[in-house]
């Protein structure tokens, strides 16, 4: 005898997999990986219930022991379905290509890149998901509409990664995505990237920092607080993420920060040469981590407690107080965070420090550091007689 159906058609479940009856037909449906499936089994009989328990029991453990396939091709044949399974379109790719490489994309990819695709995806129409050349350029059309150049160009970056798996499981025939990165238009560099901060405004930055002179009196956190964590980044060059992640127990018994590690977006992760690297403590900065509290096992905790959130940081404390010192004089022009490392590298290279050291130091190539790091000297500047 057939089981009674429950409420909504609900006849049983097993895990995330439920049972139902449709209409006059059994099917099985579940979501996982960020897509929804749906399977028909058969007309309402026991030998069809007994079949839709066996597949519902069979998906589950798949997806309990992490080795469900997306395709459903391990689980159905193409005959079992009694009505056409739906078009595959750019977007369902997407998802599958997402659950099927969770384990092998870095954390960081899927948390701050994955969602700016789902974005764009879901924004552009229907059309633009079809797997047609006219389609594949229509998407790029809109993509341009909606974004920069830089974030069209990630966006297509996964899509043909989607695409290339997605022919290499036999799911789709052909790419067209490729083809499309020579018609996106080249972003213009920025004249700011290779700009550092001289020293005296480094001087200006860390005052106002330490005095909380742009600290609102409505502001529950002191600027001050993070005094600590930017006189660090100006003495070392380190990247933001590495500075954040510094534990007590990284510095060693010969008075080295050993750098392993990074924190962006969340996560802690290697350091993006996914290299560890030693930096010396001279007597400066043993003196400014001297007058660090030492209540976390971080160097630099946030206000809150636990890592500093980078964005948060930037826009709630660095912002307000670098573009304070530009509008009343006493910095050139507004700089990100990231360019205490320019100016640091610069710093020691116009000391006299060889390149290859600096480069050591800083986790960088020698050819990475004059093209990205090292800022040209234009503030009162003397050419030197012949």
């Amino acid at each position: 005898m057939v089981m009674a159906k429950l409420k909504n058609g609900l006849i049983d479940k097993y895990g995330k997999i439920a049972i139902e009856q449709h209409g006059s037909s059994y099917r099985i449906r579940w979501s996982e990986g960020g897509n929804q499936y749906s399977q028909t089994i058969g007309k309402v009989c026991p030998e069809a219930l007994k079949v839709a328990k066996a597949k519902a029991q069979e998906i589950n453990s798949d997806i309990l022991l992490e080795r469900f396939d997306p395709s459903l091709a391990k689980y159905f044949s193409k005959t079992i379905t009694e009505k056409p399974t739906e078009q595959l379109n750019l977007l369902m790719l997407w998802c599958r290509y997402k659950f099927a490489k969770k384990k092998l994309v870095a954390a960081t990819t899927q948390k701050g890149i994955w969602p700016e695709v789902d974005r764009a995806l879901n924004a552009v129409s229907p059309r633009c998901l079809e797997f047609t050349a006219s389609s594949a350029s229509l998407l790029l059309a809109e993509l341009l509409e909606r974004y920069a150049a830089t974030t069209t160009r990630k966006v297509l970056e996964n899509i043909r990664a989607a695409n290339l798996w997605g022919i290499e499981e036999e799911l789709i025939s052909k790419n067209f995505y490729s083809r499309l990165f020579k018609s996106i238009p080249k972003s213009q560099k920025s004249s700011r990237s290779r700009k550092c901060f001289e020293k005296y405004e480094i001087e200006q930055i860390l005052a106002a920092f330490a005095s909380n002179e742009f600290c609102s009196k409505f502001s529950v956190r002191s600027h001050s607080h993070y005094y600590g964590y930017v006189n660090f980044l100006v003495l070392t060059g380190f990247r933001p993420e590495e500075a954040i992640a510094l534990n007590w127990s990284d510095i060693n018994s010969k008075n080295e920060i050993v750098v392993s590690k990074a924190y962006s977006q969340g996560i802690l992760k290697s350091t993006k040469t996914y290299e560890t690297r030693r930096f010396p403590v001279n007597p400066q900065l043993s003196k400014l981590l001297e007058t660090l509290p030492r209540t976390q096992s971080l160097i630099f905790p946030s206000a809150e407690g636990g890592y500093i959130n980078q964005h948060n940081f930037g826009e709630r404390y660095w912002k307000p107080i670098v573009k304070g010192l530009v509008a009343i004089g006493k910095v050139e022009e507004y700089l990100p965070t990231n360019n205490l490392r320019h100016s640091w590298i610069t710093r020691m290279l116009r000391s006299g420090l060889d390149i290859a050291t600096v480069a050591e130091l800083a986790g960088n190539n020698s050819e990475t550091i004059m093209r990205h790091y090292f800022a040209a000297k234009t503030q009162d500047l003397v050419l030197p007689d012949f």
